[in-house]
């Protein structure tokens, strides 16, 4: 017995050790759980914590520039207002060496005062619209393709002009237009099941370049009786009336692609149905219809902010303002630098004295910054970014 009594005592004694070994000093065990993965929206939420309030606003601005070699007013904006993005106009292009060297220098100076590359944007449709003429193939205006072609016409289309664009430094091109029979043969078609298939070929062809594109005009133009250049309009349709035609061809893409990939521009024209202000400045067509209701999570660009249809009724110190309370993540103005610092100033005021959140800012800021990180830096960078991240974690 007493034999028996010793070995019970032992094998208890084992298990007591084992026990007290494996959790912890007699505690009871829990698991572990698990560590995350860092995400490139986890460094743009690090990366956007860290900069100023001058910085964050300077990213939800693009701009365009005077002439074709970047003058004291581009570097200011460049070095004193932090400005997200440029785009080019025939008044900024010769030729493709020329501008290949600016879109290089822009990106070079932009080093040395921002922490992410610009967007270097163009309005490239094809027809008509096309600012880069000199060196590149230009493609047929999409009523063209549409009329002669096929779908497969515009995925190719899309995608030549997309590596013709990237071989000399643009990495942002603001079409396809998804609007329904505009005119100068800008539209797809003049109903909504031909405007979606050809534009959805097309954006194929963008994602496959690996290019930024940029659905336009949210939520579709095709009803105005005016260019928004000069004035505004007011289009009556309904809601449902719009639902059923113009906005089918972006619900396609928003529902149908990576949100990433593409930036949404929205007009300034008003839209009754949805709301009495001018849709740039709309939260009803922007945060509620756009965001909420289409399900949109990518960039929402407005048309330039210098039009007619918007400055007949807002100051530019005001306009920016509008448009961010909206929903709206960037501001274009495309011309002159006394308009662009204005809306800057305009932002920048609205916060210091709360008539805008910071937290309107940041959501925008952060959309910005992890939409560069996906799209703008190489795989080696983006790596760099998690890693510093996972290091933290530890």
């Amino acid at each position: 017995m007493k034999r028996i009594f010793s070995a019970g005592r032992g094998l208890a004694f084992i298990v007591f050790m084992t026990v007290f070994l494996f959790t912890g000093c007699g505690q009871s065990a829990e698991p572990k759980s698990e560590v995350k993965n860092p995400t490139l929206h986890d460094a743009a939420v690090k990366m956007v914590a860290g900069m100023s309030l001058e910085e964050k606003i300077g990213q939800m601005l693009l701009i365009g520039i005077d002439g074709t070699e970047i003058d004291e007013g581009a570097l200011s904006m460049l070095r004193d207002y932090h400005v997200g993005g440029v785009i080019l106009f025939d008044r900024n292009m010769n030729n493709k060496y020329q501008v290949t060297g600016l879109n290089a220098n822009l990106q070079r100076l932009n080093k040395e005062y921002n922490k992410l590359p610009l967007y270097l944007c163009v309005d490239q449709e094809g027809g008509m619209v096309a600012r880069m003429k000199q060196g590149l193939t230009v493609a047929p205006a999409a009523a063209r393709i549409a009329e002669q072609g096929t779908p497969e016409d515009a995925r190719r289309w899309a995608y030549q002009t997309a590596m013709e664009l990237e071989t000399i430094g643009f990495n942002v091109n603001f079409a396809p237009v998804l609007d329904i029979g505009i005119p100068y043969g800008r539209s797809y078609g003049h109903d909504a099941a031909s405007v979606s298939k050809f534009t959805e070929a097309a954006c194929r062809g963008y994602d496959q370049a690996g290019i930024i594109y940029s659905l336009k005009h949210f939520p579709g133009m095709g009803k105005s009786e005016v260019d928004p250049h000069t004035e505004q309009y007011r289009i009556t349709a309904s809601k449902e009336i719009l639902l059923q035609e113009d906005t089918i061809p972006f619900k396609n893409i928003i529902q149908n692609f990576d949100n990433q990939d593409f930036m949404v521009m929205v007009g300034h024209l008003i839209y009754t149905g949805l709301d009495t202000l001018p849709a740039s400045v709309s939260p009803q067509v922007i945060n509620n219809f756009l965001r909420n209701e289409l399900g949109f999570q990518g960039i929402v660009i407005t048309d330039d902010m210098e039009m007619g249809a918007l400055t007949s009724m807002y100051g530019f110190r005001e306009m920016g303002v509008a448009a961010v309370q909206a929903g709206v993540d960037v501001l274009l103005v495309c011309h002159n630098y006394e308009h662009q610092q204005q809306v800057y100033q305009g932002v920048l005021e609205a916060v210091k004295t709360n008539k805008l959140t910071t937290a309107a800012i940041d959501a925008a800021a952060v959309r910005i910054v992890e939409n560069k990180m996906i799209k703008l830096l190489d795989a080696g960078k983006q790596q760099e970014l998690l890693n510093d991240l996972q290091k933290e974690a530890q």
